[in-house]
């Protein structure tokens, strides 16, 4: 008996809701640790007297990651690393396995088991700073650093008053302002940890 599909494609398109692509604001950053020595690399905006993540907004046709590393480095001044973990993720592995007798396997809702470079999560929220109704997205992705080293000066915009600094892990969730940021860091450990990386204490 054949399946009658159009509730479903009814719900669908009940669900469906268009919006243009200045409706979005798409920002980038990290999360950023010293695995040896068990810190996090956040900023303190002198502006707003709060800790940060690093992020900005992605520049036309620029490659998500890309502009992630660009703005810690242009936020901080120090050069990361992206670190490949096994993420849980919805994007598709690169290869699908051709199953039993040569049927192609369906590729799975959520892939884990492969190391990647991909964002380790987003916030969403309404942006604060545009003057016409927006949704501000923010994603974050997992990169290393030496915490000793001397960052670059003279990387942040005229306008910016950001500071770079270290914090123990352990203290991320009294320092960061927002809970959402906490909540990212938290998902990057964990992450780092499944993914066989050893973070030692601060």
């Amino acid at each position: 008996m054949a399946i009658d599909l159009q509730p479903w494609l009814d719900g669908i398109d009940a669900s469906m809701v268009f919006h243009p692509a200045n409706a979005f604001v798409i920002s980038c950053g990290t999360v950023t640790l010293d695995l040896g020595r068990g810190k996090v690399l956040v900023i303190w905006n002198r502006n707003l007297q709060i800790f940060q993540l690093p992020k900005g907004r992605r520049n036309i046709d620029e490659p998500m990651l890309s502009a992630a590393l660009r703005e810690t480095y242009e936020e901080t001044g120090v050069r990361v690393t992206p670190l490949k973990l096994n993420i849980a993720t919805r994007a598709t592995p690169p290869t699908v396995d051709e199953g039993v007798d040569g049927v192609p396997q369906k590729s799975p809702q959520i892939t884990e088991g492969h190391m990647s470079t991909e964002f380790v999560g987003a916030c969403l929220y309404p942006d604060p700073q545009s003057d016409t109704k927006a949704l501000k997205a923010v994603f974050f992705f997992v990169a290393t650093a030496d915490s000793t080293a001397t960052g670059d000066s003279g990387t942040q915009e005229a306008y910016e008053k950001l500071e770079a600094s270290w914090v123990p892990i352990s203290e991320v969730g009294e320092k960061l302002r927002f809970q959402g940021e906490v909540s990212v860091v938290m998902k990057a450990v964990a992450d780092i940890r499944k993914s066989g990386y050893t973070i030692n204490s601060a």
